[in-house]
């Protein structure tokens, strides 16, 4: 039998489990014209390079913020939080002018470099703020193998 057959039972079952799953998805729509570029909620996109390394490890994040045009004010001068997930974290805040309409510019990609010194998975987190409340926030997950000063199980050789 070819390797890619299945039984009408599985084939029954997989289209199943398509089906419950495709439904919990927006649909798509194409945007009206004009509106193609404008976002319509608001999304950060937290990339990290490389995803995965070997310790120790200098890795670049970089976020972008989308956010739709009635909320550029809120978000206008926020300070930003990195949380590397090893119990380091490091921040960033700017002094700005007061906010215009139309003039003032919102700051929307945001990136910072870290060196993890031992293997692990980190969760690395960046948290946008205006005082002390979070406007939003975004995390991935960064792999770093142990290396060669690491042990067999991640912990620093002498």
């Amino acid at each position: 039998m070819p390797p890619f057959w299945l039984s009408a039972r599985a084939l029954g079952a997989s289209a199943a489990l398509a089906s419950a799953l495709s439904q919990g998805l927006p649909a798509q729509t194409p945007p009206a014209s004009g509106d193609a570029d404008k976002p319509k909620k608001l999304t950060i996109d937290l990339r990290i390079t490389p995803a995965v390394s070997f310790a120790p490890s200098k890795i670049r994040a970089i976020a972008e913020l989308k956010l739709p045009e009635e909320r550029t004010a809120e978000f206008y001068c926020a300070a930003i939080e990195w949380d590397w997930g090893d119990l380091t974290e490091s921040a960033e805040s700017n002094e700005c002018e007061p906010y215009e309409d139309g003039v003032s510019k919102v700051k929307r990609v945001f990136s910072a470099e870290h060196t993890f010194q031992s293997g692990g998975r980190y969760r690395v987190q960046l948290r946008l703020r205006r005082d002390r409340k979070v406007l939003a926030s975004t995390s991935t997950v960064v792999t770093v193998r142990p290396g060669v000063r690491d042990g067999p199980y991640g912990d620093a050789q002498p």
